[in-house]
């Protein structure tokens, strides 16, 4: 789904003269749907934890507190980092993620124990007690990137491809160039509402969550149908 593509059937169903060019065209309709565009997928693609606007970073430690600007070490469009995902893959365990008071307490005890725990302030990675050198971490995080294309917030080509949902991008375009307009948009904004909610409630595979005491075991199990068991 391109720019093009995207903006040539909004145009077609909206019943206005399909374009063949967008970024350099000089119709003021096609220019303010191409703005439009641009503001519904950076509304969007911060609404949620998009999974084909998730992305993996890795990181080797250094011996420092600091373990320098999260925005270079995610370098593409980093906007936050999803939860219980920071794991040392040297050492094989979790980086526990705490936040300011659990930070001072931490640093008022003067830890040396071995599980790390990190946060972000003022852009910065911090972790403590300070990291070993040469150890890998991995994390994933969600980009604002939501342009596929060199991974980008705003359009540069007509060829520049999407990575959100293209039916709720066209309903977006939708109510937000009526709004424009002045025509009348509460319907298409409340189906647009439901289509961002089901679709984020569907994002990549979800746990199953279980509201009773029994432990699920995820592992494969034998299962024998019944009357299937031969007798001696």
């Amino acid at each position: 789904m391109s720019l093009l593509t995207t903006v040539q059937r909004f145009c077609r169903r909206t019943n206005i003269t399909v374009p063949t060019v967008v970024i350099t065209s000089t119709d003021p309709q096609i220019t303010q749907i191409y703005s439009l565009l641009e503001e519904e997928g950076n509304d969007l693609s911060g609404r949620g934890s998009w999974q084909g606007l998730t992305l993996e970073a890795t990181h080797t430690t250094i011996a420092e507190e600091s373990q320098g600007f999260i925005a270079d070490i995610a370098d593409d469009g980093f906007r936050y980092i999803k939860n219980d995902t920071i794991w040392d893959r040297t050492e094989n365990l979790p980086v526990l993620v705490i936040d300011g008071p659990d930070w001072q307490a931490e640093k008022g005890f003067a830890n040396t124990a071995p599980r790390y725990m990190a946060r972000i302030r003022t852009g910065e990675l911090l972790v403590t007690p300070t990291a070993v050198a040469g150890n890998t971490w991995a994390f994933e995080y969600v980009t604002w990137n939501w342009i596929n294309c060199g991974r980008q917030q705003y359009f540069t080509k007509d060829t520049d491809t999407i990575d959100l949902p293209e039916p709720i991008i066209q309903m977006g375009l939708r109510w937000r160039w009526k709004k424009e307009k002045g025509f009348e948009y509460a319907e298409d904004f409340r189906t647009y509402e439901k289509l961002v909610e089901n679709a984020l409630s569907r994002q990549g595979l979800q746990k199953v969550l279980h509201q009773d005491n029994r432990e699920h075991q995820s592992s494969p199990k034998i299962i024998i149908n019944q009357g299937f068991w031969p007798l001696p």
